[in-house]
């Protein structure tokens, strides 16, 4: 059964790598430096340590830049569940679509430090999720009795890294935390985001 699951688990990274070929490739073609919107999008993965609850998840997104340091926008989230912690393994599609804001304090890491550490800005992050979500296993309080999904929004912040881009196409290194409460999160510890824009 573990090697079954290894098998479908590597089969959806590979589809969710190839899903931003054609991204990484549009940006690399990219020419307009002076434009204030842009696009990309993430790939996540949360694994738990003891291999309880993992998830896999992609977002395409796009955004506005208001100022250098503020920036807005809305896109998409597929995800990948799988929770064997209680007796009978839950697996769930979840989807949904989202909005977010980032808030960049320090555009290079070294204009601030006294010494060179890295070509990078630093970044906070805010997203919410309108998660569209499983009645079997969210709805706690059973308020959706008799459907099949609901949706719950999901509160999330982050903080990371994004390389100096030239001519706007940025890598993001983020880590997420869920500050919605729900006895039965989405995210139950902080979760490793990698994304591009362009």
């Amino acid at each position: 059964m573990n090697n079954i699951l290894k098998s479908n688990m590597l089969k959806i990274i590979t589809v969710l790598l190839l899903a931003f070929i054609p991204v990484i490739s549009g940006a690399l073609k990219a020419s307009d430096h002076g434009r204030r919107h842009f696009y990309g999008g993430y790939i996540g993965i949360d694994l738990s340590m003891a291999n309880l609850v993992n998830q896999f998840e992609a977002s395409p997104l796009a955004g506005y830049r208001i100022t250098p340091w503020l920036h807005a926008g809305a896109g998409a989230k597929y995800q990948y569940y799988y929770d064997k912690r209680l007796d009978n393994v839950f697996r769930a599609h979840i989807f949904g679509p989202l909005i977010f804001t980032d808030i960049i304090p320090v555009q290079n890491l070294n204009d601030v430090l006294p010494f060179r550490f890295l070509e990078a800005g630093l970044y906070v992050h805010g997203e919410v999720n309108m998660f569209n979500l499983p009645v079997e296993h969210f709805d706690e309080d059973n308020r959706y009795t008799g459907q099949n999904r609901f949706f719950r929004p999901t509160w999330v912040t982050g903080i990371g890294i994004r390389s100096v881009g030239v001519g706007g196409r940025h890598l993001h290194i983020m880590m997420i935390f869920d500050l919605s409460g729900h006895e039965r999160r989405i995210y139950e510890r902080p979760a490793l985001r990698i994304g591009y824009f362009f």
